[in-house]
């Protein structure tokens, strides 16, 4: 028979039926049957193809080389330490765009949109002119401005001059911000030709009872050519710094002296001019700096 005779430490050539107590530093060739409760030092040179029935308790310093089973749908740009209680929730945000319908604001006692939107229109609510209105009734909630500027109770509706709606929209993607370019658009009835029909566009941040108004155009409805056909007139301007806006629409006759814009008229006796004023409010949203990616 042939003795091995060892100097110094010997390794079997079959694993032990029990782990060694403490650790060896370097791991065996082959696995042990009974497992150890802590992990070893150094990763086996072969792992097993096929994943232990339950993770260890103690988590491993550092992360394995083949992924997970079970992946999470989103990765984490910075993972914690320790797991969170319970898993993220996503919340989805309304997403921008889209028309906002006015509602007659108690305090301003004019059309307003609340909340920031890529568009805001008074729809039907600036229909006709002081006692003149849809369906031989007066314009609702006469006279629809900021300042109580008053409206001509002169003509027939839908013969005379009147607005019938104001729109104000975004000429760009999303909500309108600070800064952009928008557009004004009013929806008016001419009369006659509408060779003296003008309306005047206004503007302004100040929103009570006593605002400043700034000029931004006047635009006539010549060439209609047929008595009660609506026309779209329509000025462009850039939103000032401020979250809360107004725009003007000044819609009158004008002839003889009477041809200077201006941000309310007053009918009396012989100076008639048809005139009527209607105001809409509306909210911007803030210019924020935009991130480079």
């Amino acid at each position: 028979k042939r003795h091995i005779f060892c100097y110094g430490e010997c390794a079997s050539t079959s694993p032990s039926l029990s782990p060694s107590s403490p650790l060896t530093e370097l791991p065996s060739t082959l696995p042990s049957v009974s497992p150890s409760t802590e992990p070893t030092p150094l990763p086996s040179v072969s792992p097993s193809s096929q994943p232990s029935p339950s993770p260890s308790v103690i988590p491993s310093n550092e992360p394995s080389h083949r992924p997970s089973l079970n992946p999470s749908q989103i990765p984490s740009l910075d993972p914690s330490v320790e797991p969170t209680p319970s898993p993220t929730q996503i919340i989805e945000l309304p997403l921008p765009g889209g028309q906002q319908d006015a509602e007659i604001d108690d305090e301003l006692n004019v059309p307003s949109c609340s909340t920031a939107s890529s568009s805001c229109s008074t729809g039907g609510l600036v229909a006709g002119r002081g006692k003149l209105g849809p369906e031989e009734g007066p314009e609702q909630n006469a006279p629809n401005s900021l300042d109580g500027c008053t409206d001509s109770d002169a003509g027939n509706y839908n013969i005379s001059e009147s607005i019938e709606a104001i729109t104000v929209s975004s000429n760009t993607p999303g909500n309108m911000r600070e800064g952009d370019s928008v557009t004004v658009t009013a929806t008016v009835i001419c009369w006659y030709t509408g060779a003296n029909d003008t309306a005047d566009f206004y503007y302004t941040t100040i929103v009570g009872q006593t605002p400043v108004w700034f000029f931004i155009d006047s635009v006539d409805c010549s060439g209609v050519g047929s008595v009660g056909k609506k026309q779209q007139l329509s000025v462009t301007y850039s939103l000032p710094k401020g979250r809360r806006h107004a725009v003007r629409v000044n819609f009158s006759y004008r002839v003889g002296d009477r041809v200077e814009s201006s941000s309310c008229v007053e009918s009396t006796g012989e100076n008639e001019f048809y005139n009527d004023v209607d105001d809409l409010v509306f909210a911007v949203e803030e210019k924020t700096e935009e991130l480079l990616i």
